[in-house]
């Protein structure tokens, strides 16, 4: 791959970046990663501000996270993404955080989805990044099921929806899905397990003032965990979201 075409930043986990435990937040951790694709996009030339002017946005369809180690406070690490689009449907973006010792401690992929403004109807790329972006690539990385449905779950916990919540397109930031998430758990296993893996899907937008329930089946079996969220418009019962994770004892 041509080096430049791979966005590199130097980073320092902070403080407010941490859980309870001192491992790091899935939702802080996927803000480092839009940050990190926001700054990479404005240097193309295609960020949110770019494409709005177009009356496009960006919205994040999926997220899977692999943790091999949580960084450590202060810790110097290098987060790393770089893009392809797929089919002229989507932008696939890949992201890595690796330690002084050039060691992985996190690899993610993200799947963006460029959406008209009026309707958030999916649009093809082609007609709106420049050409030199629309080279793609021949192998796309795997897709992981997540696609679950149940009659009943475990646990469910009850939100409403901030301002605070919202980001620039006025909708839910995707962040706060995985801590409607997370928060459906009990809290007992929370102070016992740690995040490893993360899918998620995002598959309606929410906005101010909704509320929304957040449901989990949960299957702990020795030292694994394993949680599969549903998030759910409370009025309609209209899927927001789905999210498997699978924890690790602390």
């Amino acid at each position: 791959m041509n080096q430049d075409a791979i966005f590199t930043e130097k980073i320092n986990l902070p403080y407010s970046a941490m859980d309870s435990s001192g491992k790091i937040r899935i939702d802080r951790l996927f803000n480092m990663f839009q940050d990190a694709a926001t700054h990479h996009c404005n240097d193309l030339c295609i960020s949110g501000l770019d494409m709005a002017k177009k009356q496009l946005k960006w919205v994040v369809s999926r997220y899977q996270v692999q943790i091999v180690k949580s960084p450590k406070w202060l810790e110097p690490l290098e987060l790393k993404t770089w893009r392809f689009p797929w089919k002229n449907l989507y932008e696939i973006r890949q992201f890595s955080i690796v330690n002084q010792n050039k060691e992985q401690l996190i690899s993610a992929l993200g799947i963006w989805v460029l959406v008209k403004a009026s309707n958030s109807r999916p649009v093809r790329l082609i007609t709106h990044l420049p050409e030199a972006l629309l080279t793609p690539t021949k192998i796309c990385p795997e897709l992981i099921k997540n696609d679950h449905d149940f009659n009943g779950f475990d646990h469910e916990s009850e939100f409403k929806i901030r301002v605070h919540d919202l980001d620039l397109n006025q909708h839910v930031n995707n962040t706060v899905y995985t801590q409607w998430a997370i928060e459906a758990v009990p809290a007992k296993l929370l102070f016992e397990f740690t995040p490893a893996d993360c899918i998620v899907s995002f598959l309606k937008e929410s906005f101010f003032p909704d509320t929304i329930l957040s449901c989990v089946k949960i299957e702990n079996s020795c030292d694994t965990l394993i949680t599969r969220h549903s998030i759910f418009l409370k009025t309609t019962m209209v899927k927001l979201a789905n999210l498997t994770m699978r924890w690790k004892k602390i």
